[in-house]
């Protein structure tokens, strides 16, 4: 009985272990981990598989994508997930031959890929490997079992070359890289025995040295010769790198999870138990340590996805509701658009659109994010520049490969313009997923009934807003910009479409657009009360420029004395600097359109 306990205490052990690993991936990332799910793309079909394979490791790729999907239940996906590092473990353990406390060095592994996957941030927008985030995991897992059958197959006869040899030729072309890792594996002694050194040191160690060197450039230089030279031995490894710039502290966990598997020669596993639990607390704390730092917790990019995946699910209430958590810095401007559409979809923009924080915050990653890239599918789509939405939606793909979200909202864009067979076309390709079959099903209902897209209650206010438009025109990237300008400029009669025009012309301060597009909205709205916003702009524009008579305006007396009182605050405050000012009004004023147009100077739009 008490040698049953001993055989089952140190799994019973890595697997409370990984399973509070995975708790904490769930607890912290649940968000992120749907993003990427939706910003990845899985087709279980020939044609999909051969098209990640025209690089090596394509199998490796098709199979990370395979995992990322079930992130759409982010429990799912972790639990896959846990299962897997567990795995992972437990062959360390058999393949380093680690008993007892020694056991818990195989915990270094899955720390690693945790951490791989918690440092990830605004990469799973920029990176151009599709499952990029399961293959690690994978790929080791593999490689693994990999070295586990060379120590089965026996030596006699050169079994175990052999074995290499097919190893090292065939699965490169399935794991790339991950091939090596096999391999290294192989090359490393079971022992350090000097009897029959040649075969069991020697050979292994020359036939695996060869193989890494030899098959990759034969093999690119006859079947996959549109990959760059430099990819070569890299093939299956995230890219780290944007324009010009490598950042290669993304690749540090890759190359500690490595030399993580590589056990077996250390005479020191041999010792007293203590020893083992001496060296396996100081291992595992360390990376424990490594991992906690490298985690990536900027609290804007979180609210940043949480506010995408709430607005995706038209949960207007939450998006509000998350802009107004704690945040030690200010917000940034994806995240204040999302905000302003928010209040518009729910009505209250124009009463309550300065009562939140404003900023212009850099998003937190070493190269320059452009909203074009993180926001503008979404944002181009619920303000009705569905062409914009569709062109951002292929551009993307062009440059980082097709994603559910791309997908997504081509379907939508196109229904909304009526072009039913390109609809249909992506329809097909999301039917083939497994998570958004039923999506599919129930938007491919609407093909050819312009009926059910008016009566959608998602779709019903965008297309109040399309105006059709015959001219050509350019975002340059800057999508707050470009939507602000469009809308100040337009003109409407609906009344969804106008408030925004009123609203647009508010934030940039653009006092002689403002008062057509005021009058227009008190003539859609009569006998209406007139948002307080919309009231201090009129209150404060007309007593600036004296032009336009607004003596007939009905005015709030909280306006008028709220702007009175604005007024003889900055006589008393003197010769103060704009920042000193900004800081002395906020208390009292921070939420009054007057603050925002003569302190909050300083935001950049992109």
């Amino acid at each position: 009985m008490r040698n049953q306990l001993k055989t089952i205490a140190g799994p019973a052990v890595l697997l409370c272990f990984i399973a509070g690993m995975s708790y904490l991936l769930f607890k912290n990332e649940s968000d992120v981990l749907f993003r990427a799910q939706e910003l990845s793309l899985f087709l279980p079909t020939r044609l999909y598989l051969e098209t990640l394979s025209i690089c090596p490791g394509g199998l490796l790729s098709w199979l990370g994508c395979w995992l990322t999907q079930h992130f759409h239940h982010p429990a799912v996906g972790v639990s896959l997930l846990g299962i897997l590092w567990f795995l992972v473990s437990l062959l360390i353990c058999h393949l380093n031959k680690l008993r007892g406390t020694w056991m818990c060095l195989s915990l270094v592994a899955p720390l690693l890929l945790l951490g791989i996957i918690t440092q990830s941030g605004y990469w799973i927008y920029y990176q151009k490997l599709d499952g990029f985030l399961g293959m690690p995991t994978l790929g080791v897992l593999f490689a693994l079992l990999g070295a586990e059958v060379y120590r089965l197959v026996p030596e006699r006869w050169g079994g175990r070359l052999l074995w290499m040899l097919v190893w090292g030729v065939a699965s490169y072309p399935l794991l790339g890289a991950y091939s090596f890792l096999g391999t290294l594996l192989m090359m490393v002694p079971t022992s350090l025995e000097r009897q029959g050194w040649a075969m069991r040191i020697a050979a292994p160690i020359a036939l695996g040295a060869l193989l890494i060197i030899a098959v990759p450039q034969i093999a690119c230089q006859h079947f996959y010769t549109q990959l760059n030279s430099d990819l070569v031995y890299r093939a299956a490894m995230p890219v780290c790198s944007y324009g010009e710039k490598d950042f290669p502290q993304y690749r540090l966990p890759y190359y500690l999870l490595f030399a993580s598997l590589f056990l077996r020669p250390l005479p020191w596993k041999l010792g007293k138990q203590w020893i083992g639990a001496l060296v396996s607390l100081i291992l595992v704390g360390a990376t424990c340590w490594k991992v906690n730092e490298i985690w990536y917790r900027d609290v804007n990019f979180h609210k940043e996805i949480r506010m995408n995946n709430a607005i995706g699910q038209l949960q207007w209430e939450k998006v509000l509701h998350i802009m107004l958590e704690p945040n030690p810095t200010p917000p940034t401007r994806l995240m204040v658009m999302m905000k302003n559409l928010a209040l518009f979809r729910l009505g209250r923009a124009g009463d309550e659109m300065f009562h939140y924080p404003e900023g212009a915050s850099l998003q937190n990653a070493p190269w320059g994010i452009r909203m074009s890239q993180v926001g503008a599918i979404t944002l181009y789509y619920h303000y009705a520049k569905e062409n914009f939405c569709y062109r951002w939606c292929m551009e993307n793909a062009v440059e980082y490969g097709w994603r559910v979200d791309y997908l997504i909202h081509m379907v939508k864009s196109s229904l909304l313009n009526g072009d039913w067979e390109v609809a249909r076309k992506y329809l097909g390709l999301l039917k083939k997923t497994r998570y958004y079959r039923e999506w599919a099903e129930h938007y491919e209902t609407y093909l050819h009934n312009p009926k059910k897209v008016e009566e959608d209650p998602e779709m019903n206010p965008i297309a109040q807003m399309m105006i059709n438009e015959s001219h050509l025109d350019s975002d340059n990237t800057k999508i707050e910009l470009f939507i602000l300008n469009t809308f100040s400029s337009g003109h409407g009669h609906n009344p969804l479409y106008q408030e925004m025009t009123l609203l647009c012309s508010l934030l940039i301060r653009d006092i002689p657009s403002f008062w057509p597009h005021f009058f227009e909205y008190c003539s859609l709205h009569p006998g209406e009360r007139i948002p307080t916003h919309y009231q201090e702009a009129a209150y404060l524009y007309g007593h600036l420029e004296n032009v336009v008579d607004i003596s007939s305006i009905p005015f709030d007396e909280e306006v008028r004395q709220s702007y009175e009182a604005f007024m003889k605050f900055n006589e008393q405050c003197g010769p103060m600097s704009l920042d000193q000012k900004a800081a002395a009004f906020k208390p009292r004023f921070g939420d009054t359109f007057y603050y925002y147009y003569f302190l909050q100077r300083n935001l950049k739009t992109n």
